[in-house]
C-alpha cells in the first residue's frame, strides 16, 4: 500500500499514481536529504506518495508453558502468541499458522507487547 503525504489517499498499486520514480517532476527540490524516497506522485492532489510502513510481527509458539510478556524496544510491533497445546479446546478455535516449510496448529491467544526498553535492559542486569 502506499499513501498520498498530503491528503492521505491510499493506493493499493503503483500504476495507479501520476508519475512513478524517479521521472517525479522537481523530485530534488521535493525531497529532503535522508528522507524516505517516495514511489510517485498522486493523481489527486499532486504531493508525494510514500510506501506505508509495515509492522514488525512475531509469533510466539507456547508448548506446555505461560507467555508472561513480550517485550520490544521498537514500536510498531505486533504479537499474537500461538499455544500448541490444544486440549480440551473446542475445534472451531484451531487454527494452522503456515509457513514456507511448515503448518502449526493451535490457539491464537491475545497478548499486548510492552515497548519498554528500560524494563529489556534491566533484565539483563
Amino acid at each position: 500500500m502506499f499513501t498520498c503525504d498530503n491528503c492521505d489517499t491510499r493506493y493499493e498499486r503503483e500504476d495507479q499514481l501520476q508519475y512513478l520514480f524517479p521521472n517525479i517532476p522537481n523530485l530534488l527540490q521535493r525531497l529532503d536529504p535522508g528522507g524516505t524516497v517516495p514511489v510517485g506522485e498522486c493523481p489527486k492532489c499532486g504531493a508525494l506518495v510514500y510506501p506505508e510502513d509495515q509492522p514488525v510481527r512475531v509469533l510466539v509458539v507456547v508448548e506446555g508453558g505461560l507467555v508472561q510478556d513480550v517485550l520490544a524496544d521498537k514500536p510498531g510491533v505486533e504479537v499474537k502468541v500461538l499455544d500448541k497445546d490444544v486440549e480440551g479446546v473446542e475445534e472451531q478455535e484451531i487454527v494452522a499458522v503456515v509457513g514456507e516449510n511448515y503448518t502449526l496448529w493451535g490457539t491464537l491467544q491475545r497478548h499486548d507487547i510492552t515497548i519498554a526498553p528500560v524494563l529489556v535492559e534491566a533484565a539483563y542486569r
